[in-house]
């Protein structure tokens, strides 16, 4: 059973601080990036890929709305991981993007600092 199935953390994560939110995202991305590389972890793999799906479903309603774009994106990634996976060939390239992605939503969050901007992307 997956953290995201439990009703009280469900309720415990909605009282978080968006930006705690994001953090635990991003945990649960950084978990994906180190076990999508074992065949014996993908079970645990795809109800990670899932928890992630749910935990931006849930941090949407707080998170400021110009994060809403990129959140929605990661949330269809994740789900179409989960759809496929095990892909054995793509084992390494899952676990650098979840960590793109963990990196991403620490950042995102503040709660690491900003490192070159082109590494993440932003510019539009």
């Amino acid at each position: 059973m997956i953290a995201a199935e439990r009703p009280e953390f469900r309720e415990r994560f909605q009282q978080l601080p968006w930006p705690q939110q994001l953090g635990n995202l991003a945990s649960t991305l950084a978990r994906i990036s180190g076990r999508c590389l074992r065949p014996e972890h993908d079970a645990l793999v795809r109800d990670l890929l899932r928890e992630a799906a749910v935990l931006i479903e849930w941090s949407a309603p707080c998170v400021p709305p110009e994060f809403h774009l990129e959140l929605a994106g990661l949330q269809r990634e994740m789900l179409a991981w989960r759809a496929v996976w095990p892909v054995e060939g793509a084992r390494h390239l899952l676990s650098l993007r979840a960590r793109q992605a963990s990196d991403l939503m620490l950042w995102r969050a503040g709660l690491i600092p900003p490192k070159e901007e082109e590494a993440w992307s932003t510019k539009r």
